[in-house]
């Protein structure tokens, strides 16, 4: 399972719906939900499942470790609010070591 392991930056604020896995985010009305391509402002690794409600941290800048991918490949948000390589206008960041994930917001 994904999980963050070095932070830079992030923010915490509360879930406005069922968030989980790794994907990017924006706030709307001051919750946290799944962004599409242009408006990612950062992206959760909660670990589980978080509840519409409760607090959940948005990495700006830091590391997710066992990710997955392919090393020196470039992670885009995608519409349905996912992390994938279909190029948009977000860049969330690269796959360094094969499975590790550098965000850079």
């Amino acid at each position: 399972m994904a999980r963050i392991d070095k932070v830079t930056q992030i923010v915490r604020a509360p879930a406005g719906t069922v968030l989980s896995g790794v994907q990017s985010v924006k706030l709307s009305g001051g919750s946290v939900i799944p962004a599409g391509t242009a408006d990612a402002l950062g992206v959760t690794c909660p670990g589980g499942t978080i509840q519409a409600g409760y607090p959940v941290g948005i990495l700006l800048s830091g590391e997710i470790v066992e990710f997955g991918g392919t090393t020196s490949t470039k992670y885009y948000a995608q519409a349905s609010g996912s992390i994938g390589t279909t190029v948009s206008p977000t860049l969330i960041g690269f796959t360094v070591e094969g499975g590790r994930l550098v965000v850079n917001m």
